[in-house]
């Protein structure tokens, strides 16, 4: 891709103090990558972090990766000299990030609130694992026991094994993500109005927004009294893995046309003639026939082979690729989603470049992570005039995207994510579709509401338009005209050839910021595949990784990861993006390939397998972090809790909560590589401790010791846990078309915030009318004649 002349990253001006040690670390790094001058502090020992696996030699990959782009400054807290010097910083600061356990700042002096009132421009998020409130709020947490009861766990792996742990640190780094969108809303606010805020931030609620529609799935099995059963069954029937001569693919076949371009390809065997089997219920009800049908024919064909053929056809296929083939995949290579760099001293090697392009340049990789302390004499040397934004007669609390109007191409799971953000924080968003081209996810259950549809959609305006008629498209254009955002996440060219693609809306609007999210990009070798969210998880490598360590074939997961993930990048870019026209004046066009949210959350990994070729693979539930480390059963059917040891000091604290037994104080077992030796015996003894129990006994005796452990946890358990329900995270709403339903909530709230904004979701075209009238200044028989000639479209 070509970039243009005027891009510049969209947050040079804006500085960021990162206190930020292993949890949210990543936010750090992203506001980094996107132009925000992050100034890293660390203890004068260095940041825990730098212990954390994955090591290269004594390097720590964990902190290298996640601390790029960033200056180090290393400070005591506990001395009084250094806390001043971080007052220094704060005065030219915009925001800080911080993870202490809640109060421990205000314990050194350092309250939130007062370091706002002593610098009333300032941003303080405070990232902490269960927000500053609520039951939980000291428990003890690691990013194994977060994703355990965000729900990110259970549906992974195959019933007669345990559910499985993620690779790396994926709900820590969900969570940053969402981190950086909430620094990005609190300083858009800011820029607004002149006051800093504070923001809690709660790591769980934020893991537990991306794990698809579990909880409004629940919700809504729970009104109409019928039971609502998670099936953790690997990849399931909707998105199968088939073996093939040299390796695995992941084969999507959901549509009626991308059934029969299959069976063509089978050569139209007789077995499954007929036009039922055009349904899914149908090849459903007969997977072991069908099944055994594609795995013959797979047998004998190498990975990458079928893939293409398979693409070629329509058919959405991609491959089961191993960390060292993600990194030399010929589709990332070809769109450089990793640059060859020094990302430590003497540390070399390919490493994910970024999440984001700005205007076709890659806004990542600049400098390597800090030395400790490294940047001390030339950031305290330095005179910084902050941005004093004069506070302006807007109340003291206001919804922060208030004035703001998003134009929403999105379907499915990506851009309608994004949207809904905006809109929950008070933009106007307004949902572009139509019943010839509808939102896959509105019409899921054969109606023009879902569950799923309106934990995406809710909060916002549906225009029902067809963009094909020269009618329709111009008042696309009309609307695009006063858009701040638009954003889309169709087929790379949709957008084009519909005559709304970037070229056109900066014609239109050279002010609007467009946001384009593709299944693997826009540009690359593969860049015409066709594919769902979790085509991207074989590709990107986290199908390999995300199983069971004893057996050959890949368990696989029902999650739809990455698509709520990435919808939060695309807010995310966003607000960049909005932050950036700002000083220059200009909108941009971001892209967000979904492909590289995966290969971006596994960064660290990526680069061991490719520095030590088959150092990482599959670990099940083990892990270099400590021992024991896992999911065990407790008492009921598939009831599952997890225990995570990460030193000494939690062993010792373990042993205290299931009562001093003979066999744990054995001396050999004091030391972390006793525990690893012993894990199997251990575990077995574990297991024994907690099928006696209940998941939330098993949660509540841990974390009474200070065991960083509890509840595996589903959608339907959240809707009834009590710290969701004393956050206030579910959120009832009277949802046209399905009745009451619960829908997620927020994740953090700011002190100058108001609540977040969650209504029902719109019917098909429910505003179209009001729309034309209020935006488009159009009187009502001009829009019922589009009406009745089928260029606008209304609810039924």
């Amino acid at each position: 891709m070509e970039a243009t002349a005027h891009n510049t990253q969209p947050l040079a001006g804006m500085r960021v103090i990162d206190l930020a040690d292993e949890k949210g670390e990543l936010c750090g790094r992203i506001l980094a990558d996107l132009g925000a001058d992050v100034i890293r502090i660390e203890p004068p020992q260095g940041a825990r972090s730098r212990g954390i696996p994955p090591f290269h030699g004594d390097t720590s990959l964990y902190f290298a990766y996640r601390n790029t782009n960033k200056r180090g400054v290393s400070l005591d807290l506990q001395s009084t000299d250094d806390r001043e010097r971080l007052q220094v910083l704060l005065a030219s600061a915009d925001v800080m990030l911080e993870s202490h356990a809640p109060g421990a700042l205000a314990r050194l002096g350092l309250d939130p609130a007062e370091l706002i009132e002593r610098h009333p421009q300032l941003v303080v998020i405070s990232i902490t694992d269960f927000g500053q409130t609520g039951p939980y709020r000291d428990w003890v947490a690691t990013d194994a026991l977060i994703a355990a009861m965000s729900g990110m766990v259970f549906k992974a792996g195959i019933p007669e094994k345990p559910p499985l742990i993620p690779p790396g640190a994926m709900a820590y780094d969900t969570a940053a993500i969402v981190a950086a969108f909430a620094s990005l809303t609190a300083h858009w606010q800011r820029l607004r109005t002149g006051r800093g805020q504070h923001v809690d931030f709660s790591v769980l609620e934020a893991v537990a927004q991306t794990t698809d529609w579990s909880f409004a799935g629940a919700s809504a099995a729970k009104e109409k009294g019928q039971p609502y059963a998670v099936v953790r069954n690997g990849s399931g029937p909707v998105y199968p893995i088939y073996a093939c001569k040299d390796g695995y693919v992941r084969l999507v076949i959901l549509s009626p046309r991308q059934w029969r371009a299959m069976r063509a390809w089978l050569g139209e065997p007789e077995a499954v003639q007929g036009d039922e089997w055009d349904a899914f219920l149908t090849r459903l009800i007969h997977a072991e026939l069908l099944g055994g049908l594609l795995s013959e024919h797979f047998a004998d064909m190498a990975m990458t082979d079928v893939c293409v053929e398979a693409q070629h056809r329509g058919i959405v296929c991609t491959p089961v690729l191993r960390p060292e083939e993600v990194v030399n995949n010929e589709h990332l290579v070809s769109r450089h989603s990793f640059v060859d760099a020094e990302i430590a001293p003497g540390v070399h090697g390919p490493t994910a470049s970024g999440f984001f392009e700005f205007d076709g340049v890659r806004q990542g990789f600049r400098t390597p992570a800090p030395a400790l302390g490294e940047h001390n004499d030339c950031v305290f040397g330095e005179e910084r005039v902050p941005d004093r934004t004069a506070a302006t007669t807007s109340p003291a609390v206001s919804a922060p995207l208030r004035g703001l109007l998003v134009i929403d191409f999105g379907i499915g799971g990506v851009g309608v994510e994004a949207g809904r953000l905006l809109a929950e924080y008070g933009a106007d968003v307004i949902k572009i579709e139509s019943r010839s081209y509808p939102d896959f996810i509105r019409t899921i259950l054969s109606s023009e509401m879902s569950a799923q549809f309106a934990s995406s959609s809710r909060s916002k305006r549906s225009f029902g338009v067809n963009a094909k008629s020269d009618a329709g498209l111009a008042l696309l254009h009309r609307l695009i005209q006063q858009a701040d955002v638009v954003i889309e996440n169709s087929s790379t060219g949709t957008m084009d050839e519909l005559g709304v693609g970037y070229a056109e809306v900066k014609r239109i609007n050279p002010r609007a910021v467009m946001i384009s999210s593709q299944l693997l990009g826009s540009h690359g070798a593969w860049a015409n595949w066709i594919g769902y969210g979790p085509s991207t998880q074989p590709l990107g490598g986290l199908v390999h990784l995300w199983d069971y360590d004893d057996q050959d074939s890949p368990a696989g997961g029902g999650a739809i990861f990455p698509d709520h993930l990435a919808g939060r990048l695309v807010a995310t870019a966003a607000l960049a993006g909005l932050v950036g026209r700002e000083r220059s004046g200009s909108g941009a066009h971001v892209e967000v390939a979904q492909i590289e949210t995966v290969t971006g959350l596994l960064g660290d990994l990526l680069l061991k397998a490719a520095l030590e070729p088959g150092s990482v693979g599959p670990r099940g539930n083990r892990s270099e972090r400590g021992a024991p480390w896992g999911a065990y059963p407790c008492a009921g059917i598939q009831e599952w809790c997890v225990i995570t040891v990460r030193d000494d000091a939690d062993w010792r604290a373990l042993r205290a909560a299931i009562g001093e037994p003979a066999w744990a104080l054995a001396s050999e077992l004091d030391s972390a590589a006793g525990r690893h030796s012993a894990h199997d015996a251990i575990d077995e003894r574990l297991r024994a401790w907690t099928q006696q129990r209940s998941k939330e006994e098993v949660g509540r005796a841990l974390q009474a010791a200070g065991v960083p452990g509890g509840p595996v946890m589903t959608g339907g358990d959240q809707l009834d846990d009590p710290h969701f329900l004393a956050r206030g995270y579910a959120r009832s709403i009277d949802q046209q078309d399905l009745g009451r339903l619960s829908l997620e909530g927020p994740c953090f709230r700011g002190t100058g915030m108001t609540d977040v904004n969650i209504y029902q979701a719109p019917r098909l075209g429910e505003h179209t009318r009001e729309i034309c009238r209020t935006l488009l200044g159009m009187d009502d028989p001009e829009v019922q004649r589009l009406i009745d000639r089928g260029d606008l479209e209304i609810a039924r």
